[in-house]
């Protein structure tokens, strides 16, 4: 009798810390701060660009562009190494882009901004004489593919200016990450999603993480400026801090 009535209170020990944990648990459930809608909305935004990132390991950043006229995807590869000595000033264009073994274009961020300077800084008749000087330095597919790529670039400024003119700035940062998507989303559309990730995941990511501070900023009282500016400041001075908000870990 007394070893049965020790196995009950022993089994009602059990049972109440049983409860106490499922109060307790509950009790934390419910009283855990919640998560602001500019969070959540971020949050949103960030599952989806980080979701069209290449997820293979990049040497050095690098891809080459496919096979096929269009240039929409891109494979890992190693860049053929330029021989000889640097060009003249004049030449600067012979060195803006690399061709793989095979003779399709390597294509990183470096790629995209010399793509974007040769869009920005020439006439059409000053690009024409550079696309044929060009001709000379790389093999017909890659020369093809920078010329498709300036194509796209045209088209996705274009797109771009129409959909969120310069003039109309951003007001809130839920408008911030609408605008942010949205060119995220045009990118893919125009490059396809692996050359888009070679030319802008690693300033999206950049993006992400100055978004994420201000998101979680504290201080109401700062207007949008002010809030990207203290992001910024952390970014470049506290790179542990950064790197807790690492958009790769949300």
């Amino acid at each position: 009798m007394l070893i049965k009535n020790k196995t009950l209170t022993k089994n009602k020990i059990i049972l109440l810390v049983l409860i106490l944990l499922i109060i307790g648990g509950a009790v934390a459930y419910f009283t855990r701060p919640k998560e602001t809608p500019q969070m959540a909305e971020y949050r949103n935004v960030a599952r989806h660009v980080l979701s069209t990132h290449k997820k293979s390991h990049w040497q050095k950043n690098a891809f080459i562009a496919c096979t096929s006229e269009d240039c929409m995807s891109v494979e890992q590869s190693a860049p053929v190494e330029v021989k000889g000595g640097p060009p003249a000033v004049d030449d600067e264009i012979l060195t803006m882009f690399q061709a793989d073994s095979h003779g399709n274009l390597v294509l990183s961020e470096s790629a995209r901004l010399n793509i974007e300077k040769l869009y920005a800084l020439n006439t059409p008749e000053e690009l024409a004489e550079k696309m044929q000087k060009l001709s000379g330095a790389l093999p017909e597919m890659a020369h093809r593919q920078v010329g498709n790529l300036l194509d796209y670039y045209e088209k996705y400024t274009q797109n771009l200016v129409e959909a969120y003119p310069p003039e109309v700035e951003p007001v809130s940062l839920g408008d911030m990450l609408e605008r942010f998507r949205g060119m995220h989303d045009l990118r893919l559309a125009y490059f396809g999603a692996d050359a888009a990730s070679a030319f802008y995941a690693a300033e999206e990511k950049i993006t992400l993480q100055l978004l994420y501070l201000m998101a979680n900023e504290k201080d109401e009282s700062l207007s949008l400026e002010e809030k990207a500016q203290r992001a910024q400041h952390i970014l470049q001075t506290s790179p542990e801090l950064a790197a807790a908000y690492d958009p790769d870990r949300e």
